[in-house]
């Protein structure tokens, strides 16, 4: 009979696979974390609403927001302040830093992207040992030689966090200052704007990887900078590199104190060849560990039965 050749095959896996649970936003890998050249928050959540081809402000409103408060805050009194936080300057400047916002902001984009790695854009880990007030920029800073290169390149164009920080003048890939105007409208930039893109002017939509359109002094007049600026790159780098080996518990917080302190003691010799930083500022960024730098040998002595390695 024709049925003898038959082949036969097993049976159907009637069972319903386990599907993990899908992303609101796409799942966008942030910008070397973990080395110096980490990438900020804000330059993930802008290059973020650009891969879904929409403008910062409309993921923020449509997206973000609503995560921040319930529907009825968000239909009563905090009306005003949606539409105040990101055009109020000193929310803005510190949005890459710490701060309740910041910690919302990052809450809300690991919720849509279900990403877990996105506090160390920010200096989030530090926020209880040092102040940021002196040492945060009003508005964007970059190098156009980076902008330049990334674009020939192909690669993903963004902004890393070391140029949020105020005395860095200097990019550490190129020694290029750092430009904070566009060359063609003369604007300064800022942090954040409804309409921002990565690499262009926010006011007359210009590119600023054109190295050619600015005019910068040149390279052998910066040879004194360049070293101050590099070590100044190497304090404040070694905090940002460093987000991803931290953590929460006793142990770790009390490295994280002596990291700390001693960076920006490093950050304070410093301070006697580089204009950009003043004493006021390093003092000011110090004011909030001096009192657990008071209890340092107590600290010490209660956790070292219990050795860690800060690198593991």
């Amino acid at each position: 009979m024709q049925f003898d050749k038959l082949s036969l095959y097993p049976n159907y896996d009637l069972h319903t696979p386990d599907i993990i649970e899908r992303s609101t936003l796409y799942f966008l890998e942030p910008i070397n974390v973990g080395t110096i050249e980490c990438e900020s928050l804000i330059s993930y959540l802008i290059r973020l609403a650009e891969v879904h081809c929409v403008t910062p402000d409309k993921l923020i409103k449509h997206k973000i927001y609503p995560l921040f408060w319930s529907q009825e805050d968000l239909s009563t009194k905090y009306q005003g302040i949606i539409g105040r936080t990101f055009t109020n300057r000193s929310h803005i400047k510190s949005l890459n830093f710490s701060g309740w916002y910041t910690s919302k902001l990052i809450e809300s984009l690991e919720n849509l992207t279900k990403r877990s790695d996105l506090t160390c854009l920010t200096m989030m880990y530090w926020h209880e040992l040092i102040t940021y007030v002196y040492l945060l920029r009003d508005s964007k800073a970059w190098c156009p030689l980076c902008y330049s290169y990334w674009h020939q390149k192909k690669l993903p164009i963004y902004e890393p966090l070391i140029w949020s920080f105020k005395p860095v003048a200097l990019c550490s890939q190129h020694h290029y200052p750092l430009i904070t105007e566009c060359p063609e409208c003369h604007h300064k930039l800022s942090i954040i704007a409804p309409n921002s893109r990565i690499g262009y002017c926010n006011y007359c939509g210009e590119w600023l990887g054109d190295v050619d359109e600015y005019q910068v002094k040149s390279h052998t007049s910066y040879h004194s900078e360049i070293k101050l600026q590099s070590e100044l790159i190497k304090v404040l780098g070694s905090l940002i590199a460093f987000n991803t080996k931290v953590s929460e518990d006793e142990n770790r917080r009390f490295y994280r104190q002596i990291i700390t302190y001693f960076q920006l003691k490093e950050l304070e010799s410093l301070e006697l060849s580089n204009s950009q930083i003043s004493k006021k500022r390093i003092h000011e960024s110090m004011s909030y560990i001096k009192h657990t730098i008071d209890d340092f040998w107590k600290l010490s002595s209660r956790i070292a039965s219990s050795p860690l390695d800060i690198y593991s």
